[in-house]
């Protein structure tokens, strides 16, 4: 099963939670996770349709996703998202309310009109908690790998349940 992680990283911290939740969703037998920053262009339109998970990341900008994100959202006509089951995360400069909840949000309201399945492991899966999706402090990464790994096992898990091998 394929699952893309589709992010903007201009600084590298973005990137770098990117990874983290790639390793953790491949660690899933059965699951190929290829990683896209919107920076380079570089998606491969044919993976990312073939994809049965699509895993969104943004820097958070002004308590909101980065305009790169919303961008692709706005215009992406070649790319079927629709049926796709769909997770997000965020970085943020500040511990202090940088607004990576609502970076979040945004990017889920953006899942759904595409017609994507949201996904969040929330508590029913017990610790780590992760409410709808990891948001990441720049200097916390490190210190959130385990967690971020965790959240990219449990959406190829999700995905295995939800559409088989």
């Amino acid at each position: 099963m394929k699952i893309s992680v589709i992010y903007f990283s201009e600084s590298g911290n973005t990137e770098k939670v990117a990874g983290f939740i790639a390793k953790g969703a491949g660690s899933v037998d059965g699951t190929e996770v290829r990683c896209f920053n919107l920076k380079n262009e570089n998606l491969d339109e044919a993976f990312i349709n073939e994809s049965k998970a699509v895993i969104f990341g943004t820097p958070t900008y002004y308590g909101n996703m980065c305009w790169q994100l919303k961008k692709w959202f706005d215009t992406e006509r070649t790319i079927k998202l629709a049926g796709k089951l769909g997770g997000v995360f965020a970085t943020q400069n500040s511990p202090n309310g940088g607004g990576a909840e609502l970076a979040i949000m945004t990017s889920v309201n953006h899942m759904l009109v595409h017609g994507m399945l949201a996904y969040s492991s929330g508590k029913e899966y017990g610790m780590p908690i992760i409410h709808i999706g990891p948001a990441v402090v720049r200097d916390k990464i490190d210190e959130k790998e385990e967690l971020c790994g965790i959240f990219g096992k449990r959406i190829a898990t999700k995905a295995h349940e939800l559409f088989g091998a």
